[in-house]
């Protein structure tokens, strides 16, 4: 028997490059490996149309992602409003596949009463009113800060509408006892990921990383704390790579010629980055889902040096090195900058990645709760 299954992105999930569409792409390569047949809806504004998704999908539909002032206006968070279509709800209606939300922002017609008989499942990438009110306390633009609390609040409002999903898939530990004790609908589903195998190399790399996207309020806010309180304090060569970084940054980074900044990195150059870097640094702000730019660390680069913040949930605690100020990160970046990373420390986390994060097995047990056997 054929199992289909619509998927609704916010996004186009190729290529994957950014946290939630790591997760979109790997989860729809996955299940399409074990079986399932995905008739796939995606949100577009700006990112092109992809045959690697036509590949491995049965169909693809694009729908244009609402701009301008009105969806600002309604009721509705901002990111749930400019993501309606009469078109989208239109094709769902054509059968009667089971439903798959990619996020909360995806969810407009979860409760239009014409799929009342549906299975509808959500998949959530964080707890979207923290993640915004996050983004609200490190945005500098007065404007653009304003605009993240207010959608955090509308948010906080909205999300009530996950009861009306049969099952939700959480991202991280963190987040399903958030959403099990709110809604009582929650399974725990870990993050899909690009890699196979750990492809960390052994032996000593020349600097430290910082990756993400620069053009996100708390990542460029995290680079700033780097190069004042941390990367200025060591006497090694440090990174900072990302998307879009603010001319700013650059500023903040020229007096010190052990810093530098990477613009738009391509893929292969990021991944030579993490490869070849002594160590990843990474730290949060704030909790918010699951930060895959960790993950993709730990499958391919050496040392990794986070905080609380970022590994909490992860099940991960155990493969990195963990700091809780500035002084204690550049404390131990100066005692890892000489340590080889080793073949035992390689298979440590094959053991331990796999075990958790293990795509195959994921979606296995995605496709046997939306298709469970008769």
């Amino acid at each position: 028997m054929n199992k289909d299954l619509h998927i609704i992105t916010l996004d186009i999930p190729y290529p994957p490059d950014y946290g939630g569409m790591i997760d979109s792409y790997y989860r729809i390569q996955s299940l399409h490996n074990v079986g399932i047949q995905i008739h796939l809806h995606c949100f577009e504004y700006g990112r092109p149309h992809s045959q690697k998704l036509e590949a491995i999908c049965k169909t693809v539909n694009y729908y244009y992602r609402r701009k301008g002032l009105k969806p600002h206006l309604s009721s509705l968070p901002y990111t749930i409003r400019s993501r309606s279509s009469d078109a989208l709800l239109e094709n769902l209606m054509k059968d009667d596949y089971p439903i798959l939300f990619d996020g909360l922002n995806t969810t407009f017609c979860l409760d239009y009463p014409a799929l009342s008989a549906r299975k509808k499942f959500v998949r959530t990438h964080n707890i979207e009113h923290r993640y915004h009110m996050t983004l609200s306390v490190y945005e500098k633009d007065l404007l653009k800060g304003q605009y993240f609390k207010i959608e955090s609040l509308k948010l906080r409002q909205y999300e009530k509408i996950l009861k009306k999903a049969n099952k939700l898939f959480t991202i991280s530990a963190g987040d399903n006892e958030y959403f099990g004790n709110k809604y009582h609908n929650s399974e725990l589903i870990l993050p899909f990921h690009p890699s196979l195998r750990i492809e960390s190399q052994t032996g000593v790399g020349e600097y430290c990383l910082f990756h993400g996207n620069l053009s996100v309020s708390e990542n460029i806010e995290i680079a700033e704390i780097l190069i004042s309180r941390i990367f200025s304090k060591v006497p090694y060569q440090c990174i900072i790579a990302g998307k879009n970084p603010p001319e700013h940054l650059n500023v903040k980074a020229s007096p010190f010629i052990n810093i530098r900044i990477i613009s738009n990195p391509g893929d292969e150059e990021m991944a030579k980055l993490i490869r070849n870097a002594q160590i990843n640094v990474l730290p949060a702000l704030a909790i918010n889902g699951l930060k895959l730019k960790l993950l993709v660390a730990l499958c391919n680069g050496r040392h990794c040096l986070v905080n609380e913040k970022m590994i909490n949930g992860t099940c991960l605690e155990q493969l990195c090195h963990i700091a809780a100020s500035a002084e204690e990160m550049a404390e131990t970046i100066h005692s890892l900058m000489k340590e080889p990373f080793t073949k035992e420390m390689i298979a440590i986390r094959e053991s331990a990645v796999f075990k958790y994060y293990n795509n195959v097995t994921n979606a296995t047990k995605l496709a046997s709760i939306i298709f469970p056997s008769s």
